[in-house]
Protein backbone atom coordinates (compact mmCIF):
# COMPACT_ATOMS: atom_id res chain seq x y z
CA UNK A 1 0.00 0.00 0.00
CA UNK A 2 1.12 3.53 -0.85
CA UNK A 3 -1.98 5.30 0.42
CA UNK A 4 -5.19 4.74 2.33
CA UNK A 5 -7.79 7.08 0.90
CA UNK A 6 -11.13 5.29 1.18
CA UNK A 7 -12.43 2.08 2.73
CA UNK A 8 -13.37 0.99 -0.81
CA UNK A 9 -9.64 0.79 -1.55
CA UNK A 10 -9.97 -2.67 0.04
CA UNK A 11 -11.44 -5.66 -1.74
CA UNK A 12 -13.72 -7.83 0.38
CA UNK A 13 -10.80 -10.17 1.11
CA UNK A 14 -8.47 -7.28 1.97
CA UNK A 15 -11.11 -5.77 4.26
CA UNK A 16 -11.45 -9.05 6.14
CA UNK A 17 -7.65 -9.25 6.42
CA UNK A 18 -7.55 -5.69 7.82
CA UNK A 19 -10.32 -6.50 10.34
CA UNK A 20 -8.39 -9.57 11.44
CA UNK A 21 -5.26 -7.45 11.90
CA UNK A 22 -7.12 -4.88 14.01
CA UNK A 23 -8.56 -7.69 16.12
CA UNK A 24 -5.10 -9.18 16.62
CA UNK A 25 -3.51 -5.82 17.48
CA UNK A 26 -6.20 -5.24 20.13
CA UNK A 27 -4.57 -7.88 22.34
CA UNK A 28 -1.03 -7.76 20.97
CA UNK A 29 0.09 -4.15 20.67
CA UNK A 30 3.35 -5.10 22.38
CA UNK A 31 4.47 -6.90 19.22
CA UNK A 32 4.54 -3.64 17.25
CA UNK A 33 6.38 -1.33 19.67
CA UNK A 34 9.34 -0.91 17.29
CA UNK A 35 7.57 -0.78 13.92
CA UNK A 36 8.06 2.99 13.70
CA UNK A 37 11.44 3.17 15.36
CA UNK A 38 13.37 6.13 13.86
CA UNK A 39 10.27 7.09 11.84
CA UNK A 40 8.12 10.20 12.01
CA UNK A 41 4.37 10.46 11.46
CA UNK A 42 3.25 13.91 10.31
CA UNK A 43 -0.26 15.09 11.17
CA UNK A 44 -1.42 17.74 8.68
CA UNK A 45 -4.84 18.96 9.75
CA UNK A 46 -6.42 21.94 7.99
CA UNK A 47 -9.43 21.54 10.29
CA UNK A 48 -9.40 20.64 13.95
CA UNK A 49 -10.28 17.03 14.73
CA UNK A 50 -8.96 16.43 18.22
CA UNK A 51 -9.97 12.79 18.42
CA UNK A 52 -8.48 11.84 15.06
CA UNK A 53 -5.19 13.62 15.75
CA UNK A 54 -4.94 11.98 19.17
CA UNK A 55 -5.61 8.58 17.60
CA UNK A 56 -2.73 8.86 15.15
CA UNK A 57 -0.20 10.44 17.50
CA UNK A 58 -0.96 7.74 20.08
CA UNK A 59 -0.52 5.04 17.42
CA UNK A 60 2.85 6.47 16.36
CA UNK A 61 4.04 6.67 19.98
CA UNK A 62 2.99 3.11 20.79
CA UNK A 63 4.84 1.93 17.69
CA UNK A 64 8.05 3.53 18.88
CA UNK A 65 7.95 6.49 16.50
CA UNK A 66 7.71 10.25 16.78
CA UNK A 67 5.09 12.64 15.44
CA UNK A 68 5.07 16.21 14.19
CA UNK A 69 2.15 18.61 13.75
CA UNK A 70 2.52 20.33 10.36
CA UNK A 71 1.24 23.90 10.08
CA UNK A 72 0.06 25.12 6.68
CA UNK A 73 1.09 28.54 5.40
CA UNK A 74 -1.57 30.84 4.00
CA UNK A 75 -1.67 30.58 0.21
CA UNK A 76 0.54 27.46 0.14
CA UNK A 77 -0.54 24.85 -2.40
CA UNK A 78 -1.33 21.35 -1.25
CA UNK A 79 1.38 20.05 -3.58
CA UNK A 80 4.07 22.25 -2.00
CA UNK A 81 2.96 21.30 1.49
CA UNK A 82 3.03 17.60 0.61
CA UNK A 83 6.51 17.85 -0.92
CA UNK A 84 7.74 19.65 2.21
CA UNK A 85 6.35 16.92 4.46
CA UNK A 86 7.76 14.19 2.22
CA UNK A 87 11.26 15.59 2.64
CA UNK A 88 11.25 15.01 6.39
CA UNK A 89 8.58 12.52 7.44
CA UNK A 90 7.70 8.88 6.85
CA UNK A 91 3.88 8.92 6.84
CA UNK A 92 1.45 11.81 6.22
CA UNK A 93 -1.93 11.87 7.96
CA UNK A 94 -4.01 14.48 6.14
CA UNK A 95 -7.26 16.16 7.13
CA UNK A 96 -8.61 18.70 4.64
CA UNK A 97 -11.94 20.51 4.06
CA UNK A 98 -12.02 19.72 0.31
CA UNK A 99 -13.19 16.37 -1.00
CA UNK A 100 -10.46 14.37 -2.71
CA UNK A 101 -7.59 16.18 -0.98
CA UNK A 102 -5.92 13.00 0.27
CA UNK A 103 -6.05 11.44 -3.22
CA UNK A 104 -4.57 14.64 -4.67
CA UNK A 105 -1.80 14.60 -2.05
CA UNK A 106 -0.86 11.02 -2.93
CA UNK A 107 -0.18 12.08 -6.54
CA UNK A 108 2.87 14.02 -5.32
CA UNK A 109 3.85 12.56 -1.94
CA UNK A 110 6.98 10.43 -1.82
CA UNK A 111 5.85 8.93 1.50
CA UNK A 112 2.53 7.15 2.24
CA UNK A 113 -0.64 9.22 2.76
CA UNK A 114 -3.49 8.37 5.13
CA UNK A 115 -6.83 10.13 4.76
CA UNK A 116 -8.02 11.45 8.14
CA UNK A 117 -11.02 13.20 6.58
CA UNK A 118 -11.49 14.99 3.27
CA UNK A 119 -14.44 17.34 3.20
CA UNK A 120 -16.68 14.81 4.95
CA UNK A 121 -16.32 12.44 2.01
CA UNK A 122 -14.49 9.67 3.87
CA UNK A 123 -12.87 8.80 7.20
CA UNK A 124 -11.47 5.38 6.27
CA UNK A 125 -9.52 4.65 9.47
CA UNK A 126 -12.57 5.43 11.59
CA UNK A 127 -14.61 3.23 9.27
CA UNK A 128 -12.13 0.37 9.66
CA UNK A 129 -12.46 0.83 13.42
CA UNK A 130 -16.28 0.80 13.11
CA UNK A 131 -16.51 -2.43 11.12
CA UNK A 132 -13.88 -4.01 13.39
CA UNK A 133 -15.96 -2.96 16.41
CA UNK A 134 -18.96 -4.79 14.98
CA UNK A 135 -16.84 -7.89 14.38
CA UNK A 136 -15.25 -7.80 17.84
CA UNK A 137 -18.47 -7.17 19.76
CA UNK A 138 -20.79 -9.44 17.73
CA UNK A 139 -18.28 -12.08 16.53
CA UNK A 140 -19.63 -11.73 12.98
CA UNK A 141 -20.65 -9.08 10.46
CA UNK A 142 -23.57 -10.73 8.66
CA UNK A 143 -27.26 -11.62 9.16
CA UNK A 144 -27.95 -8.68 11.46
CA UNK A 145 -30.37 -5.81 11.79
CA UNK A 146 -28.34 -2.62 12.00
CA UNK A 147 -29.71 0.79 12.91
CA UNK A 148 -28.11 4.13 12.07
CA UNK A 149 -29.09 7.23 14.04
CA UNK A 150 -28.22 10.75 12.91
CA UNK A 151 -28.42 13.29 10.14
CA UNK A 152 -27.92 11.52 6.80
CA UNK A 153 -27.55 14.52 4.51
CA UNK A 154 -23.74 14.32 4.37
CA UNK A 155 -22.68 11.62 6.79
CA UNK A 156 -19.37 10.02 5.77
CA UNK A 157 -19.18 7.83 8.88
CA UNK A 158 -22.55 6.19 8.22
CA UNK A 159 -21.75 5.88 4.50
CA UNK A 160 -18.42 4.18 5.19
CA UNK A 161 -19.83 1.61 7.64
CA UNK A 162 -22.79 1.01 5.35
CA UNK A 163 -20.42 0.27 2.45
CA UNK A 164 -18.66 -2.35 4.58
CA UNK A 165 -21.74 -4.03 6.05
CA UNK A 166 -23.51 -4.01 2.70
CA UNK A 167 -21.14 -6.60 1.22
CA UNK A 168 -22.06 -9.23 3.80
CA UNK A 169 -25.08 -11.50 3.47
CA UNK A 170 -28.29 -11.16 5.41
CA UNK A 171 -27.84 -7.64 6.78
CA UNK A 172 -30.86 -5.36 7.01
CA UNK A 173 -30.60 -1.62 7.58
CA UNK A 174 -32.76 0.77 9.61
CA UNK A 175 -32.20 4.53 9.36
CA UNK A 176 -33.48 6.69 12.20
CA UNK A 177 -33.43 10.21 10.78
CA UNK A 178 -32.88 12.67 13.62
CA UNK A 179 -34.29 15.63 11.70
CA UNK A 180 -36.96 13.62 9.90
CA UNK A 181 -35.38 14.12 6.47
CA UNK A 182 -34.99 11.26 3.96
CA UNK A 183 -31.70 9.47 3.31
CA UNK A 184 -29.72 10.55 0.27
CA UNK A 185 -29.59 8.82 -3.11
CA UNK A 186 -25.99 7.67 -2.60
CA UNK A 187 -27.05 5.66 0.47
CA UNK A 188 -29.86 4.07 -1.52
CA UNK A 189 -27.57 3.22 -4.44
CA UNK A 190 -25.14 1.44 -2.09
CA UNK A 191 -27.92 -0.86 -0.84
CA UNK A 192 -29.51 -1.31 -4.26
CA UNK A 193 -26.30 -2.78 -5.64
CA UNK A 194 -26.78 -5.85 -3.45
CA UNK A 195 -30.54 -5.59 -3.03
CA UNK A 196 -30.34 -5.03 0.71
CA UNK A 197 -33.62 -4.25 2.50
CA UNK A 198 -33.85 -0.99 4.42
CA UNK A 199 -36.43 1.11 6.26
CA UNK A 200 -36.35 4.79 7.26
CA UNK A 201 -37.91 5.83 10.58
CA UNK A 202 -38.41 9.22 12.17
CA UNK A 203 -37.98 7.84 15.71
CA UNK A 204 -35.74 5.34 17.50
CA UNK A 205 -38.40 3.73 19.68
CA UNK A 206 -40.07 1.82 16.85
CA UNK A 207 -37.12 -0.20 15.44
CA UNK A 208 -34.96 -0.45 18.58
CA UNK A 209 -36.40 -3.76 19.90
CA UNK A 210 -35.40 -5.48 16.63
CA UNK A 211 -31.84 -4.17 16.36
CA UNK A 212 -28.62 -6.14 16.88
CA UNK A 213 -26.40 -3.08 16.40
CA UNK A 214 -27.23 0.61 16.66
CA UNK A 215 -24.68 3.12 15.37
CA UNK A 216 -25.02 6.72 16.48
CA UNK A 217 -23.38 9.82 15.04
CA UNK A 218 -23.37 13.25 16.63
CA UNK A 219 -26.63 15.10 16.08
CA UNK A 220 -26.00 18.84 15.73
CA UNK A 221 -28.61 21.53 16.14
CA UNK A 222 -27.67 23.11 12.80
CA UNK A 223 -29.00 19.99 11.03
CA UNK A 224 -32.52 21.15 11.93
CA UNK A 225 -34.57 23.92 10.38
CA UNK A 226 -34.80 25.71 13.73
CA UNK A 227 -34.02 25.40 17.43
CA UNK A 228 -37.74 24.80 17.98
CA UNK A 229 -37.69 21.80 15.64
CA UNK A 230 -34.62 20.40 17.40
CA UNK A 231 -36.31 20.58 20.80
CA UNK A 232 -39.51 19.08 19.39
CA UNK A 233 -37.68 16.12 17.87
CA UNK A 234 -35.00 15.47 20.49
CA UNK A 235 -36.96 12.64 22.14
CA UNK A 236 -37.21 10.88 18.74
CA UNK A 237 -33.50 10.09 18.49
CA UNK A 238 -32.24 10.11 22.09
CA UNK A 239 -31.40 6.81 23.79
CA UNK A 240 -32.03 6.80 27.54
CA UNK A 241 -32.48 4.15 30.22
CA UNK A 242 -36.23 3.95 29.74
CA UNK A 243 -35.98 3.33 26.00
CA UNK A 244 -33.10 0.88 26.42
CA UNK A 245 -35.44 -1.41 28.39
CA UNK A 246 -37.03 -2.37 25.07
CA UNK A 247 -33.74 -3.37 23.43
CA UNK A 248 -32.19 -6.82 23.06
CA UNK A 249 -29.83 -7.92 25.88
CA UNK A 250 -27.07 -8.49 23.30
CA UNK A 251 -27.48 -5.14 21.52
CA UNK A 252 -24.20 -3.35 20.65
CA UNK A 253 -24.37 0.44 20.98
CA UNK A 254 -21.71 2.21 18.91
CA UNK A 255 -20.72 5.86 18.54
CA UNK A 256 -17.72 7.74 17.13
CA UNK A 257 -17.27 10.57 19.60
CA UNK A 258 -17.86 13.45 20.19
CA UNK A 259 -21.51 12.99 21.07
CA UNK A 260 -24.33 15.42 21.46
CA UNK A 261 -27.56 14.57 23.29
CA UNK A 262 -28.31 11.43 21.27
CA UNK A 263 -27.03 9.06 24.00
CA UNK A 264 -27.84 9.90 27.60
CA UNK A 265 -24.90 9.51 29.98
CA UNK A 266 -26.96 7.09 32.06
CA UNK A 267 -26.29 4.53 29.30
CA UNK A 268 -22.50 4.68 29.78
CA UNK A 269 -22.43 2.03 32.52
CA UNK A 270 -24.63 -0.42 30.58
CA UNK A 271 -22.67 -3.42 29.27
CA UNK A 272 -24.24 -2.90 25.85
CA UNK A 273 -22.51 0.48 25.50
CA UNK A 274 -19.41 -0.25 23.40
CA UNK A 275 -18.47 3.28 22.37
CA UNK A 276 -15.66 3.80 24.88
CA UNK A 277 -14.04 0.59 23.65
CA UNK A 278 -14.34 1.97 20.12
CA UNK A 279 -12.03 4.83 21.06
CA UNK A 280 -9.38 2.19 21.78
CA UNK A 281 -10.17 0.35 18.54
CA UNK A 282 -9.52 3.61 16.67
CA UNK A 283 -5.89 3.41 17.77
CA UNK A 284 -5.72 -0.28 16.85
CA UNK A 285 -7.08 0.54 13.37
CA UNK A 286 -4.53 3.35 12.93
CA UNK A 287 -1.72 0.98 13.90
CA UNK A 288 -3.03 -1.61 11.42
CA UNK A 289 -3.00 0.86 8.53
CA UNK A 290 0.44 2.22 9.42
CA UNK A 291 1.76 -1.35 9.50
CA UNK A 292 0.35 -1.99 6.03
CA UNK A 293 1.98 1.18 4.72
CA UNK A 294 5.48 0.89 6.17
CA UNK A 295 6.31 -2.80 6.56
CA UNK A 296 7.89 -4.98 3.87
CA UNK A 297 9.26 -1.83 2.22
CA UNK A 298 12.91 -0.99 1.78
CA UNK A 299 13.94 2.64 2.07
CA UNK A 300 11.97 5.65 3.24
CA UNK A 301 10.68 7.00 -0.05
CA UNK A 302 8.09 5.65 -2.48
CA UNK A 303 7.04 6.61 -5.98
CA UNK A 304 4.01 8.93 -5.98
CA UNK A 305 0.69 7.45 -7.13
CA UNK A 306 0.85 9.29 -10.46
CA UNK A 307 -2.34 9.23 -12.54
CA UNK A 308 -2.62 10.60 -16.07
CA UNK A 309 -5.38 13.06 -16.93
CA UNK A 310 -8.45 11.30 -18.29
CA UNK A 311 -10.13 14.37 -19.85
CA UNK A 312 -9.34 17.96 -20.83
CA UNK A 313 -11.82 19.53 -18.37
CA UNK A 314 -12.02 19.55 -14.58
CA UNK A 315 -14.72 18.97 -12.00
CA UNK A 316 -14.40 22.37 -10.28
CA UNK A 317 -17.29 21.76 -7.87
CA UNK A 318 -16.95 24.11 -4.94
CA UNK A 319 -16.28 21.35 -2.41
CA UNK A 320 -13.86 19.44 -4.70
CA UNK A 321 -10.10 19.84 -4.32
CA UNK A 322 -9.87 20.72 -8.03
CA UNK A 323 -11.65 24.01 -7.28
CA UNK A 324 -8.62 25.36 -5.40
CA UNK A 325 -5.64 23.35 -6.71
CA UNK A 326 -5.65 24.21 -10.41
CA UNK A 327 -2.54 22.14 -11.30
CA UNK A 328 -4.26 18.83 -10.57
CA UNK A 329 -4.88 16.50 -13.54
CA UNK A 330 -8.60 15.98 -14.27
CA UNK A 331 -9.55 12.44 -13.28
CA UNK A 332 -12.93 10.87 -14.09
CA UNK A 333 -14.44 7.43 -14.47
CA UNK A 334 -17.72 6.44 -16.09
CA UNK A 335 -20.40 4.78 -14.00
CA UNK A 336 -23.00 2.23 -15.09
CA UNK A 337 -25.40 5.01 -16.14
CA UNK A 338 -22.81 6.61 -18.40
CA UNK A 339 -22.21 9.57 -16.07
CA UNK A 340 -18.71 10.93 -15.54
CA UNK A 341 -17.73 10.73 -11.86
CA UNK A 342 -14.88 12.79 -10.49
CA UNK A 343 -12.29 10.52 -8.90
CA UNK A 344 -11.40 13.19 -6.36
CA UNK A 345 -14.78 14.18 -4.92
CA UNK A 346 -16.95 11.29 -6.14
CA UNK A 347 -19.57 13.62 -7.64
CA UNK A 348 -21.13 13.60 -11.08
CA UNK A 349 -19.61 15.98 -13.60
CA UNK A 350 -21.95 18.71 -14.77
CA UNK A 351 -20.81 20.98 -17.59
CA UNK A 352 -21.24 24.66 -16.83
Amino acid sequence: MKRFIDITDFTREELREAINLVTFIKDNQHIYTKEMSNRTLITAFYEDDRNAKLTFTTAATRMGGSHFDFKFKEGESLKDAVMTMSASGDVIVLNHPKKGAARAASLYATIPVINAGDGKRAYPVKTLSDISSVWIEKNHVSNMKIGFVGDFSNNALVRGLLQCLNIYKGNEFYFISANGKPITDDFISIMDRREKPFVVYDNLAEPLPELDVVYFTEVKKDAFDSAIQYEARRHCFTLDERLLLTAKPELAILHQFPRGEEIDESIDSDERAKYFKMLEYNVDAAIAIIIKLITKRTGRLIKPCVEEATHDFKCLKEDCITSTEDYLPPLFHENADGDLICKYCGQKYEAK
